[in-house]
């Protein structure tokens, strides 16, 4: 199937996600004293090695890629998809961003969380409202959700940038307060829309609230 099917992209988030996915399977295989951890370390390095390659136009020169963001690759087409989405934001998540590149991945992080009044609150859209394919209430092109929100806080902890981290962390904690644990939130006006008593918006607010600052573990020795 993967040979014949004509749509492969290369997902950002979704390899974002798995790159932590293997650094806690790191970490959880040093709690259980498991010593057989090469495949997952594998992993790690094919992330590292080809993050840059596959996800950032021009590659490692940054000062080539005109709005420094992260783009889906399209496979079949050789190019990426170069659409500004939640998904360009996420590496952040990572720890894979040198330091050089976080002021320009600042700027668009406060862009997107309403420094220009038009957010509800600070909470990143999964489009940021000034694109022309934003759509307020269409799932993934519009509104706010929590997870990706989350990732974006971990990281600019990360990062030591802890205002930015902390406009986030109390834009999603006026959402919650005011319209419950949805499963999104309309970015103009904050209405909680689709599930109710979403189970993964209580349990990602909670950890806000814990301050746990985990952020990326370390794959140990």
């Amino acid at each position: 199937m993967y040979e014949n099917f004509p749509f492969k992209i290369k997902a950002v988030i979704f390899s974002s996600i798995l790159y932590i996915a293997n650094k806690y399977l790191i970490k959880i295989a040093e709690i259980i004293e498991e010593k057989d951890t090469e495949e997952i370390r594998e992993w790690i390095t094919r992330c590292e090695k080809n993050f840059y390659k596959y996800f950032f136009p021009t590659g490692q020169k940054l000062e080539q890629n005109e709005d420094g963001l992260f783009y889906n690759y399209d496979i079949i087409s050789k190019d990426w998809i170069q659409k500004k989405t939640i998904s360009s934001l996420v590496p952040i998540y990572t720890g894979l961003i040198p330091n050089e590149q976080i002021p320009s991945f600042l700027k668009w992080i406060l862009r997107w969380s309403g420094t220009e009044g038009k957010n509800h609150t600070a909470a990143l859209p999964s489009v940021d409202v000034q694109e022309p394919y934003f759509k307020e209430f269409t799932y993934w092109r519009g509104p706010v959700w929590v997870n990706t929100n989350w990732m974006i806080y971990l990281g600019l902890l990360k990062y030591g940038q802890i205002d930015a981290a902390e406009r986030i962390k109390q834009g999603i904690l006026e959402l919650v307060s005011n319209h419950g644990f949805r499963e999104y939130y309309d970015a103009y006006t904050g209405e909680g829309l689709g599930g109710k008593s979403f189970s993964w918006t209580a349990s990602l607010v909670m950890d806000m609230i814990k301050n746990t600052g985990i952020g990326v573990p370390s794959t140990g020795g």
